[in-house]
């Protein structure tokens, strides 16, 4: 009934206070105008206009209606505009949830790349336990995550995508015993504190195989190594300063190996690799920002498989 239209004819009548000047202005017949205003008036069940003989002059009810035709029209007008800015990424908000190896891995620089190109765009990056991130945004506080694929497998609510896997290696600080051996062994290697983050149940086999130290979280299922941390970052730490053994993403060493800081030990394991996607609620249409968003990640992920590709060491042995 009130179609934005009709608010705008009359708003424009109301200004000229002539069908004539009014239809001009409207690029409209004035046989056309007046059907409007007086198809307006029916549906409402009320005159809006005097016609005198000095021109046209709003009603009592013309008066409320021009009140509050110009609100919304100009509230119609910003919502179109905003439409056009979303589209164009001028404005917008994009909350994501990253699990630790994401978040340090590719996370964090695909957020920065993102509002080098959009720095209007309101962004909000959430690190947490997998399995929070994954309630989140079964919850819609997330727009997106960035997760270990094999937790979301059974949501039928959640597609995905999954991103590269990254192997992994074991590393040690520089000047470690474990540095000046051509080839250390498993046994070796595991002589010395295991410093990681928790790690999801499709590694259990191998690595309590392999680590004989840690346990599973009778909850969820998930390996804790005997030195948990919360992130790569801080495992990376305890390594700098310790005798401790870790294991992470080659590309998230990349550059303490080439401040020759770290070393990465000549040991590979199939199973010992990130398995991270994207997650996102299946009927949910993605954001503007959140497309943008996931283009650009997968850009540093690309990035990142080609970093990786050179810093695995040459004689690297399976485990």
């Amino acid at each position: 009934m009130l179609e934005l239209k009709l608010l705008q004819q009359v708003l424009t009548l109301a200004r000229h206070r002539s069908f004539a000047r009014a239809a001009e202005a409207l690029e409209l017949t004035q046989p056309a105008l007046s059907r409007s205003v007086a198809n307006l008036e029916a549906a409402l069940g009320e005159r809006l206009f005097d016609r005198t003989r000095h021109g046209v002059e709003p009603t009592a009810f013309g008066q409320m209606l021009l009140a509050r035709a110009r609100p919304l029209l100009d509230g119609a007008a910003d919502l179109e505009r905003d439409f056009l800015l979303m589209r164009g990424l001028q404005i917008g908000q994009l909350r994501v949830g990253a699990g630790p190896y994401a978040a340090e891995l590719s996370v964090g620089r695909a957020a920065g790349r993102l509002l080098a190109r959009h720095p209007q765009l309101s962004v909000d990056v959430v690190t947490d336990d997998l399995r929070t991130l994954i309630e989140q945004l079964l919850q819609r506080k997330l727009d997106l995550a960035v997760v270990e694929l094999s937790l979301v497998e059974d949501e039928t609510a959640i597609a995905t995508e999954a991103l590269p896997l990254h192997a992994a290696a074991f590393f040690c600080r520089a000047g470690h015993p474990l540095a000046a051996l051509a080839a250390p062994t498993l046994d070796q290697v595991l002589a010395y504190p295991f410093v990681g983050t928790r790690l999801p149940p499709r590694v259990n086999p191998g690595f309590l195989q392999v680590a004989r130290a840690g346990r599973i979280d009778a909850d969820t299922g998930d390996y804790l190594p005997p030195v948990k941390v919360d992130s790569l970052q801080l495992a990376k730490e305890v390594v700098l300063h310790s005798d401790a053994v870790g294991a992470a993403p080659l590309a998230l060493l990349a550059g303490e190996m080439k401040a020759r800081r770290l070393c990465p030990l000549p040991l590979q394991a199939d199973w010992l690799h990130t398995r991270y996607g994207f997650a996102y609620l299946r009927e949910r249409q993605l954001s503007p920002a959140a497309q943008s968003f996931m283009a650009v990640l997968r850009e540093v992920e690309a990035g990142l498989v080609q970093l990786a590709a050179g810093l695995m060491p040459a004689t690297a042995k399976p485990l």
